[in-house]
């Protein structure tokens, strides 16, 4: 009896990932995770600009690209609930299973996601952009130094996977939360963080553009970052309640 809720828990983990990966939809995540590191890059100008940058940041760069996918992430938390919510069989999780389980469950399976669709996209994004570069500018990409970035686009990442989903289950229409978690970022937050950082650097995305250190001036460190992602998680969750308590699915 006492592995029993352990086994239930695994079971509902595994269905999530199983429904997440079934069907085609799955390839236009990955294709994302690839084309919005390219998209943020022609706002940006890089790869043209790297002859005219050090190797230092040339690698910046790079990161700073990388961690893009974390908008990509965002919607991929925000897709387990969504897709469930488009077809109609939402309800009826909620009512096979306990709601806490529900829900602990889709954020677990959302972090699997986000960091799988990350790993996706530094591959397929760093391969095709790789090629433009300078052979040495491919070394430097290759070295300890490049790679002590990646803890922190890997925490961004992680983060943007439990808000989508909790995005997900705040707006639960299909259409609606991809223009929240995709179009915003893209359209809106972006430029905000690029350009007035004292504002954007208190957006999720300015959050976290901050832990992943992104070499933008008025961003807050990484530390003070999470924190702040840390506050829109628990006032999405606070929403999330109160969703949960009204039952309106």
């Amino acid at each position: 009896m006492t592995g029993r809720p352990h086994s239930n828990w695994a079971c509902g983990l595994r269905a999530e990932l199983l429904r997440y990966f079934s069907g085609y939809s799955i390839l236009g995540i990955l294709a994302f995770s690839a084309l919005v590191p390219w998209f943020v890059a022609n706002f940006l100008g890089w790869p043209d600009s790297a002859d005219q940058l050090s190797a230092t940041e040339n690698i910046q760069a790079f990161w700073a690209l990388a961690t893009s996918i974390a908008i990509v992430t965002t919607f991929a938390g925000s897709y387990l609930v969504t897709r469930e919510s488009y077809y109609g069989t939402l309800r009826h999780s909620l009512v096979m299973s306990e709601s806490v389980q529900l829900v602990a469950v889709k954020y677990a399976a959302a972090l699997v996601v986000g960091l799988g669709t990350l790993a996706a996209g530094i591959l397929a994004w760093g391969a095709s952009v790789v090629f433009t570069l300078t052979p040495e500018l491919r070394v430097e990409l290759f070295t300890p130094e490049s790679w002590r970035a990646l803890p922190g686009v890997v925490v961004a990442s992680a983060v943007a996977s439990l808000w989508g989903c909790s995005l997900g289950w705040i707006i639960r229409h299909y259409y609606a939360t991809t223009i929240v978690t995709m179009l915003i970022p893209l359209a809106v937050e972006l430029p905000v963080v690029a350009n007035e950082p004292e504002i954007g650097r208190w957006l999720p995305s300015g959050a976290l553009a901050g832990i992943a250190s992104l070499p933008f001036e008025g961003l807050l460190p990484p530390g003070s970052a999470f924190l702040v992602s840390l506050a829109w998680l628990l006032a999405a969750g606070a929403c999330l309640v109160a969703v949960l308590q009204r039952k309106e699915f």
